[in-house]
């Protein structure tokens, strides 16, 4: 049982506020981290939440039938099955909750409906698609959708005090697997070459014992790159293969944890036996550029201005062109990956960071033919500095 006790109806709250700023009748929401963050459970398949108002009556999650008894048993919220049959298609079950509900009446005006809009490159968001547009307004005439994932991101940007135990507990786990992984390696037996599939399997039993239920990411689970596979230009996923992890190679080991609904992400990287020096001084400036990046991540530092401190590193070395321009990306509770994605330039570059934001620092730094390196750690922001949530090293391992 988890200790840490996490306010769902403060979430539901939180939102209903956003409603009525936005002056919406009810929201249709579809993205799987505002599905998580108001239901507090695992929802693995194509769902949707009905939220009323404030005051309205409570807000009901539609799931795939199959599943409706697990999330109403695991879950905070009135859960409805839906399938493709008559009576259960998706549509007619929200319409006529809608109607139950009296947040649409038939013969009013057409309702303002909040709707989760956008492109996410993460291929779990599940924003709203076409066909579900089309569908509202073919079931709610004259409606009119209305952007709300705005306001989604910006609720689930600050975490609360116990959002960070939640993520400071899965990153204690993630902590587990890369000691699990360590140990492996130190006591291979003579002549025992690990895939990087059997290096997945280490890290994930070791989390799995800890408490961890889920390896979340969509990227293949665990993500382990061994020499070549580490170093792909701008490299920033690794599916474990069946690849042989060979001496005097990077050797990449991405995992990912899940305790209450919320995730933790730690990459480490290791050199089995020799390590050339140019690798080594590869690695060295890595590490630098790591540092570099969690000395800027402060309250009132903007995402460009933090870049610029990094990119220095990589130029006084002369690695410039090895360094993704991508330093992090958002963590929170399952769904929630991705925003605020930590980039230079107009689109982001003037987004400062924020007490209490929970951000992935990540640096990718790339160089075919030599050597690949990952940072993934959630790092809190606060008032004091930043502080990664894991405690295993920055540096690189040589085993």
């Amino acid at each position: 049982m988890n200790q840490i006790k996490i306010d769902w109806n403060g979430h539901i709250k939180k939102y209903q506020a956003a409603m009525e700023e936005l002056n919406l009748d009810f929201c249709i929401l579809t993205r799987v981290k505002s599905i998580t963050y108001l239901a507090g459970c695992f929802v693995p398949w194509k769902s949707t939440i009905l939220l009323p108002r404030e005051g309205q009556g409570d807000p009901i999650l539609f799931t795939v039938l199959l599943d409706v008894e697990r999330v109403k048993a695991e879950g905070q919220l009135e859960v409805e099955g839906w399938g493709p049959m008559k009576g259960f298609n998706w549509e007619k079950k929200i319409q006529r909750a809608a109607k139950k509900l009296g947040v649409y009446e038939p013969k009013g005006s057409g309702p303002r409906i909040g709707v989760e809009l956008g492109l996410d490159i993460c291929v779990t968001g599940q924003l709203l698609s076409y066909t579900e547009a089309q569908l509202l307004e073919r079931i709610f005439p004259g409606c009119e959708l209305v952007d709300f994932n705005p306001k989604t991101e910006r609720i689930q940007l600050i975490k609360e005090p116990e959002e960070i135990e939640m993520l400071r507990k899965a990153s204690e786990i993630t902590d587990i697997g890369q000691d699990a992984v360590k140990e492996a390696l130190q006591n291979r037996s003579d002549g025992k070459i690990f895939t990087e599939n059997e290096i997945a399997g280490i890290g994930t039993l070791a989390m799995r014992k800890a408490g961890s239920n889920y390896e979340w990411t969509f990227t293949g689970n665990e993500e382990i790159g061994s020499g070549y596979r580490a170093s792909w230009t701008f490299n920033g996923c690794t599916p474990a293969t069946n690849k042989k992890i060979g001496e005097g190679e990077s050797l990449l080991v991405d995992l990912h944890s899940e305790y209450g609904c919320y995730l933790g992400d730690l990459s480490h990287n290791y050199v089995l036996g020799e390590c050339s020096q140019e690798l080594k001084k590869f690695n060295d400036v890595y590490e630098q550029m790591c540092y570099a990046l969690i000395d800027n991540m402060n309250p009132g530092t903007t995402f460009d201005e933090c870049y610029e401190e990094v990119k220095k590193v990589a130029q006084k070395e002369g690695f410039e062109n090895d360094l993704f321009f991508g330093l992090g990306h958002g963590i929170g509770c399952i769904g929630n990956e991705s925003y605020p994605v930590v980039l230079p330039g107009k689109d982001w570059g003037d987004m400062q960071f924020e007490e209490n934001m929970v951000e992935i620092a990540a640096v990718v730094f790339n160089r075919p033919g030599l050597g690949g390196l990952r940072l993934e750690a959630p790092t809190l922001v606060t008032k004091n500095g930043a502080e990664m949530l894991p405690k295993t090293q920055i540096e690189v391992d040589y085993v």
